[in-house]
C-alpha cells in the first residue's frame, strides 16, 4: 500500500509554518508511534504525524538538496474579518529520478492543478491539495512547504484604493480616454461615457475639454459626440475625413490587409508603413459603424490597416459588428491577397519550464503543421464552455488557412531563429524604430520594467508567482529588452479568460500558447470572403486576453507589428 505522509515541522520563527509531505511505501513501527491521524474513505493512505522537534529534524530529515523550488506571494482577505493577510509560500520538490524534462513537466502539471478556481484558502486545505497531487503525480517523492506571514500587506500589482478627491478626476479622465480608444473609430456620447465611468455629465464634459486641450480627442455635433483623435503622434501623415471611401487607381490598391482591435495596435502597424494616407468615415448618426483605413507601403507591398471597435468586446452584437466591418474592408479593397491579424494577447504561462514560458512582450506566431494534412490541425480556435452535471464541457470552432505562402516564410524564420543568439533580428530593429517614432509626452511605448505574474481567486484574493528562471547561463534576450519568439496555436474563449484552471487545462490539451479577445466573426468573414492566406501575430501584454491592462499594450503592439513587417517584407513582389 502507498502512503502520503504529512509531517509538520517545529520552527523557531513563530510566523513560519513548515511541513514535509512525502510518498512512502510502508510505515515503520517507530513512525506508527508518531501518527496523529490516519484518514479513511477517499483519503485512505493519508497520514498526519505529530510535529517533529528541531532535534529530530536534524537526525531524521536528511534528504539532500531539492530538485526544484517555487515561491508564491499571496494576498488574501480573511473570511470573517476585514483585514488582509499577505503570505509567502515556498514549495521545494524532490523527484523519483534525475530526468530534468520530466521534473519540469510534472511540476507544471502540479501548478496547473494548484491554481484551480477553488484555490485552497486556509493552511490545512492547501496541504491537503498538495497531498492529493503528490498521490496523483507519481514522479514526486516529497514536497517541503514553507508558509510565512509577511508583515504589513503590500498591494500585488496595480490597484486603486478608495476614491481620493485629488486623484479621482485623473482616474476618470484616464477611463474616458480608454473607452474612447476602445470605441475608436466610433464616437461616443457624453451620456455613454458618464454611464461607463459612473461619473456625472458635467465632470465628463470638463474632463473631455481637458483632453481636447491636450489634442487627444475631437468632438462632433457641437460636443454631442466625441472620438479619440488619431493623428496626434510624431508619425504625422495625411488624414482625411470622407463621406465614402475614395476609389483608388489599380497601382495604389492594397494587396495586404492588417486588422487590429486595440488603439495602440493600429498606431503600431501604421508606424511600420511609409508613404501612408488615412481615410476616416464617421458613421451617420444611429447607422452602421465608423471606419478608418490607413493605406501605405511596407517593403514593396501596398497594405491597408484598420481597427475594429473593441467596446463591449464579449457581447454577441460587438462580435457581429467586427465581422461586418471585416467584410466591408475586404469588399472595398477587393485585391487583398493576404490578411494579417496583428495585436496583443494574454499568455498561458508555464510555471516551471523557462523554455516554454511566455512573458509580456514576447511574440506568438500562429503556425500550422505543414506536414500534417489532417482536418484536426488549426492555427486559431474559438472555445465555447458549458457547465453540466459532468463538469465543464467545451466545443471548438477552428480555422486553418488553405494557402501556405505566409507560413513558408515563417518556417524559414523559425528554422534560423535562436533565442539564445546574440545577433540582432530584423523585427528587433523595427521595434526600436517604432518606439522612437511613437513615443511622445502623451504616449510611452518603451518596454515597461515590471512584469508580475498575478492570479486572482474568489474575485478579491491575489497570488503572485515567480517566473521560471534559466539555469543554463545562456544569453537571455528579455534581459536586453527584446522579445522571445514563439510559434504555435492561438485561441479565444470568454469563459476561459475568467477561469485560470480551465484555460490552463484546455491550452495543455490543445497546444494553445495565448488567448486573444475573440476574433471568431472576423475569421468567419475572412473565410467567407475566400481569403485563403491569413496569419495571426500576437504579442503578450497580460496573462488573460490582451485587453486587461494598458501598461504593456503599446510596446506589445509594436512587437507584433514589427514581426508582421518582417513577413511582409519577405513576400515576393509580383
Amino acid at each position: 500500500m502507498e502512503y502520503i505522509v504529512l509531517e509538520p515541522l517545529v520552527s523557531k520563527n513563530a510566523a513560519l509554518n513548515q511541513s514535509i509531505i512525502e510518498r512512502k511505501s510502508k510505515i515503520t513501527p517507530e513512525e506508527e508511534k508518531l501518527i496523529l491521524h490516519e484518514a479513511e474513505g477517499s483519503f485512505t493512505g493519508f497520514i498526519v504525524k505529530q510535529p517533529i522537534s528541531l532535534q529530530q529534524q536534524e537526525s531524521m530529515l536528511n534528504f539532500g538538496k531539492f530538485d526544484l523550488s517555487f515561491k508564491l506571494k499571496i494576498l488574501m482577505k480573511h473570511l470573517t474579518h476585514t483585514e488582509e493577510q499577505q503570505e509567502q509560500r515556498v514549495l521545494k520538490f524532490w523527484f523519483i529520478n534525475n530526468d530534468k524534462k520530466e521534473h519540469l513537466t510534472c511540476s507544471n502539471m502540479f501548478f496547473r492543478n494548484l491554481f484551480k478556481q477553488d484555490f485552497p484558502r486556509d493552511y490545512f486545505s492547501f496541504l491537503l491539495r498538495i497531498m492529493q497531487m503528490i498521490k496523483a503525480l507519481k514522479s514526486i517523492t516529497r514536497v517541503k512547504v514553507e508558509i510565512e506571514k509577511i508583515g504589513k500587506p503590500q498591494p500585488l500589482g496595480s490597484q486603486f484604493g478608495q476614491k481620493d478627491p485629488k486623484q479621482f478626476e485623473m482616474i476618470i479622465s484616464g477611463k474616458i480616454l480608454e473607452f474612447l480608444e476602445r470605441s475608436f473609430p466610433n464616437p461616443m456620447s457624453i451620456e455613454e461615457l458618464a454611464n461607463l465611468t459612473h461619473a456625472d455629465h458635467e465632470l465628463v464634459y470638463k474632463l473631455l475639454c481637458n483632453l481636447l486641450d491636450r489634442d487627444l480627442v475631437k468632438f462632433y455635433d457641437d460636443g454631442a459626440s466625441w472620438v479619440r483623435k488619431f493623428a496626434h503622434v510624431h508619425d504625422q501623415h495625411d488624414f482625411y475625413e470622407v463621406q465614402q471611401q475614395p476609389v483608388l487607381p489599380d497601382f495604389q490598391k492594397p494587396t495586404i490587409a492588417i486588422i487590429t482591435v486595440n488603439y495602440y495596435e493600429k498606431l503600431a502597424v501604421d508606424a511600420m508603413m511609409t508613404e501612408k494616407i488615412t481615410f476616416y468615415r464617421r458613421k451617420p448618426e444611429g447607422l452602421g459603424e465608423s471606419n478608418v483605413y490607413t493605406i501605405g507601403l511596407i517593403g514593396n507591398h501596398r497594405v491597408v490597416s484598420t481597427k475594429l471597435p473593441l467596446l463591449n468586446k464579449d457581447s454577441r452584437s460587438a462580435k457581429i459588428t467586427s465581422g461586418n466591418t471585416t467584410t466591408r474592408l475586404l469588399g472595398i479593397f477587393d485585391q487583398i491577397e493576404h490578411v494579417f491579424l496583428v495585436g496583443c494577447a494574454g499568455a498561458v504561462p508555464n510555471y516551471s519550464d523557462f523554455g516554454r514560458h511566455l512573458r509580456r512582450g514576447d511574440i506568438v506566431v500562429s503556425v500550422p503543421d505543414l506536414s500534417d494534412t489532417s482536418e484536426e490541425d488549426f492555427i486559431y480556435g474559438q472555445f465555447e464552455i458549458t457547465k453540466s452535471q459532468r463538469g465543464f464541457q467545451y466545443s471548438t470552432k477552428s480555422w486553418l488557412p488553405k494557402s501556405p505562402d505566409l507560413y513558408r516564410i515563417v518556417q524559414t524564420i523559425q528554422k534560423s531563429y535562436d533565442p539564445q543568439s546574440e545577433q540582432m533580428y530584423p523585427w528587433e530593429t523595427y521595434i526600436n524604430e517604432a518606439v522612437e517614432i511613437l513615443t511622445s509626452k502623451e504616449l510611452d511605448c518603451r518596454r515597461p520594467v515590471e512584469d508580475k505574474l498575478l492570479f486572482t481567486f474568489d474575485d478579491k484574493n491575489v497570488i503572485e508567482v515567480d517566473h521560471p528562471t534559466d539555469s543554463s547561463g545562456s544569453f537571455n534576450r528579455r534581459e536586453y529588452g527584446y522579445p522571445v519568439l514563439k510559434f504555435g496555436r492561438i485561441a479565444s474563449g470568454e469563459a476561459l479568460t475568467k477561469n485560470d484552471g480551465l484555460r490552463n487545462l484546455l491550452s495543455e490539451e490543445n497546444g494553445i500558447l495565448c488567448f486573444d479577445t475573440g476574433m471568431d466573426q472576423v475569421m468567419e468573414s475572412i473565410e467567407g470572403n475566400r481569403k485563403d492566406s491569413f496569419i495571426i501575430i500576437r504579442s503578450i501584454s497580460d496573462y488573460s486576453d490582451g485587453t486587461t491592462t494598458k501598461e504593456w499594450q503599446p510596446y506589445a503592439a509594436i512587437c507584433a507589428a514589427a514581426f508582421a513587417k518582417t513577413i511582409i517584407s519577405a513576400l515576393p513582389t509580383v
